[in-house]
Parts: C-alpha cells; structure tokens; sequence
C-alpha cells in the first residue's frame, strides 16, 4: 500500500511535509503518484496565493505495511 506525501520548501521557513488527512492508501504507486503530484500542484497554488516564494517543493508516495 501506498501514501502520499508532499514536502515544500518556501523562502525564509523550515520545509514542511504534508500527508492526507485522513491519510488514504493507494493499492499501486502509480496511483498515489497522480494523486501526489496533483496535490502538490494544488499545494503549491494556495502558498503562492498567500504570498510565500517557493524554494522547493517535492512529491512522492511512501510505502506502508497497512493492508499487508
């Protein structure tokens, strides 16, 4: 099983990592990576709507035993 994360980096702050709340499980990495990315992007749009310049930002799935 999979779950996704999103790290991002804004100019001046300490990287912050976001998981789904509630977290969700992804049976294949392909389908948490869409998701990742697509939340990323969303991410991205909302911190640069308030202001934050990006330094960097990443997304990626990780791996769980949950469902084993």
């Amino acid at each position: 099983m999979w779950k996704v994360m999103v790290i991002i980096c804004t100019l001046g702050n300490p990287c912050t990592m976001f998981q789904q709340d509630p977290v969700m499980y992804y049976k294949t990495e392909a389908e948490c990576v869409a998701v990742a990315q697509k939340k990323e992007a969303l991410l991205l749009g909302s911190f640069m709507d308030i202001g934050y310049i990006i330094e960097t930002s990443q997304s990626k799935c990780d791996t769980t035993s949950k469902g084993a």
